[in-house]
């Protein structure tokens, strides 16, 4: 019998079109499932890996198959196999999303319990792929559970789609939010960058009622669906592209005080040091959407007057997974989890949804493996 075999889109080098190349599908080892994937969908970082932005800030291993959001179908149980990372029983044809591999045998991840912190840890979006299992990222027809990799059966009320955009875009979300709680009633937020990212933390900030939800950035299609999802002010780099005129518009707001919590979901540069001056005493600076790019200056003297915490926040666990699936379940009448969607590409017009992802056209551009070119 012919060995089966599936597409995969490779990247060969930064800025390059996407190539189509053929591999053969493996078979699962102990404790790890082969899949097919149903849908994918672009992250930001998927972006900066295809334009060599990640280079020298961690391992990347051309070529390789990029795409670290997506949900597939169970193909093969390897042994062992038989259950999600909650003792949910998978069978074939069931929906899963899935971590990156942690070693779970390090500091970070035994005594910290922060697997995304695994100086070990294998991201499979950066991996070789002309080497077995080959199907380590999410832009092919097939996808590989490594068998220390945590994975989470996708509820049936929640849409392939909207749990690939969870699986790294909110799941992120979570871990950060948690950081910065408590939010409640008294609270002023600010919520800098309007990305997918920064729209699922204005959904669940939201449920939380602050007296505040700010919403900075752009362009004015993202920042029209932060309204919707709850955002109570919105401020427009476009229509005010200076700091200090933020920074003014932000104090307007929140009576001088400032925000008490702010989570940088932008990544832009400038973006840390204007949050922190923004800062009410005592408040909560959380970065997490900078991964890329130079040291940026914050003001230290405020931090320390002002008595600011500044803490970082990197993905999210296992257990952010399953809450991403939750949220997106409890939720799914109150939000409109479609309006974060952008247009179907089909595997062989990757290099045109990396391109509109950037060029912020698509606010989570969608790729699925079935769909006709």
């Amino acid at each position: 019998m012919a060995q089966q075999t599936g597409r995969a889109a490779v990247l060969t080098e930064y800025n390059a079109d996407f190539t189509l190349q053929e591999f053969e599908v493996p078979e699962p080892e102990p404790g790890a499932i082969v899949v097919e994937i149903d849908t994918a969908t672009v992250c930001g970082s998927d972006v900066h890996v295809w334009e060599g932005a990640l280079e020298g800030v961690i391992p990347v291993h051309l070529p390789l198959i990029l795409g670290h959001e997506m949900v597939g179908r169970v193909a093969k149980l390897g042994d062992g196999a038989a259950f999600d990372s909650v003792g949910e029983p998978l069978r074939e044809g069931d929906r899963v999303i899935w971590t990156h591999e942690p070693c779970l045998r390090c500091y970070s991840c035994t005594i910290m319990g922060e697997t995304t912190l695994c100086t070990n840890r294998r991201l499979g979006f950066l991996e070789d792929c002309s080497k077995p299992p080959h199907f380590t990222g999410g832009f092919a027809d097939y996808g590989y559970v490594w068998a220390r990799s945590g994975r989470i059966r996708v509820p049936d009320d929640v849409q392939s789609d909207w749990a690939s955009a969870g699986s790294c875009a909110l799941r992120t979300v979570i871990k950060a939010i948690e950081k910065a709680m408590p939010v409640d009633y008294l609270d002023s937020v600010v919520v800098q960058g309007s990305g997918p990212l920064g729209l699922f933390a204005t959904a669940m900030l939201s449920t939380h009622s602050p007296r505040h939800l700010i919403v900075v950035g752009a362009p004015d299609d993202r920042l029209e669906l932060a309204r919707e999802w709850g955002a109570t002010h919105t401020i427009s780099v476009q229509e005010y592209p200076d700091a200090p005129a933020r920074l003014d518009e932000v104090l307007r707001i929140t009576g001088s005080r400032g925000p008490s919590v702010v989570l940088e979901v932008a990544g832009a540069r400038g973006a840390a040091g204007e949050g922190v001056q923004m800062m009410a005493p005592k408040g909560r600076y959380v970065v997490v959407g900078t991964i890329t790019g130079e040291p940026q200056p914050i003001n230290v003297p405020r931090v320390t007057t002002r008595a600011v915490q500044v803490l970082g926040s990197m993905g999210g666990d296992t257990d952010a997974y399953w809450k991403a699936m939750r949220f997106l379940s409890a939720f799914r009448d109150r939000f409109d989890w479609d309006r974060m969607l952008g247009r179907r590409y089909p595997l062989e017009h990757l290099s045109a949804a990396m391109r509109s992802s950037k060029e912020m056209r698509d606010v989570k551009a969608v790729i699925d493996p079935a769909m006709a070119a």
